[in-house]
């Protein structure tokens, strides 16, 4: 097997991925999201569909820890973020198990499915973005608390490790580089991480659609972004 030794994989993700993560993170949807300018029923509406796309993730990474002894050793229980979801819909009142998906996100779910039996291993850079991005939930989640006044309660999903975020991302970023991919392999966990931020992005479109509307006041939360669904 020929691999990729000059270069961390956990490098070539950040560093190639990089335009598509600012893109995903200037997004209208979450700068709102940053601010904490979203009603809270389009924050229920954000998490359902990343309920669905968890799921969809889990479930496909399930398989391939089966299939894959590299997946088996990155991948554990506690990345998977649907039960914190789950129990984040439950406080604000909605019911998980009924969640639509708009077209973005069975899109999305859609192209990890077919991962599942076409290149199990490129399920990782989907799964590095998710892992990643609990960095900067850690933030949102400080807006989220302050607009809706929460605890812990509704927000379990952004911040799952609370003040061992640092660490337990800088071990998953470890074991990742510590695997042998062939260039091939390594080439499509890297493209598969670019098309789960592209796919989010989408996801962020369905939700905003065209007559989405920013709180010229912020603190205004009757006036909060309203989004169609």
């Amino acid at each position: 097997m020929t691999t990729t030794t000059a270069t961390p994989i956990s490098h070539r993700l950040k560093t190639e991925t990089q335009p598509l993560h600012d893109d995903a993170e200037s997004h209208t949807f979450q700068r709102a999201l940053l601010k904490g300018q979203l009603t809270r029923e389009a924050y229920a509406a954000h998490m359902e569909q990343m309920l669905l796309l968890h799921q969809s993730l889990e479930a496909a990474l399930r398989s391939a820890r089966d299939r894959d002894e590299r997946v088996q050793r990155l991948v554990k229980d506690e990345y998977f973020q649907a039960p914190r979801l789950m129990s984040d819909l439950a406080h604000f009142g909605f019911d998980g198990t009924k969640a639509e998906p708009t077209t973005a996100t069975t899109k999305l779910c859609e192209q990890l499915s077919s991962l599942t039996e076409s290149n199990p291993v490129a399920l990782i850079g989907h799964l590095y973005v998710l892992e990643g991005s609990n960095n900067g939930g850690r933030f949102i989640a400080m807006a989220v608390r302050k607009a809706y006044e929460l605890e812990n309660a509704g927000v379990e999903w952004l911040d799952p490790y609370g003040e061992a975020q640092r660490g337990k991302w800088g071990e998953f970023k470890t074991t990742l580089d510590e695997l042998q991919f062939s260039d091939d392999e390594a080439d499509a966990i890297v493209n598969a991480a670019g098309d789960m931020f592209r796919g989010v992005s989408a996801m962020a479109d369905d939700l905003c659609g065209p007559d989405a509307v920013v709180a010229v006041d912020p603190k205004d939360l009757k006036n909060r972004l309203t989004l169609t669904r």
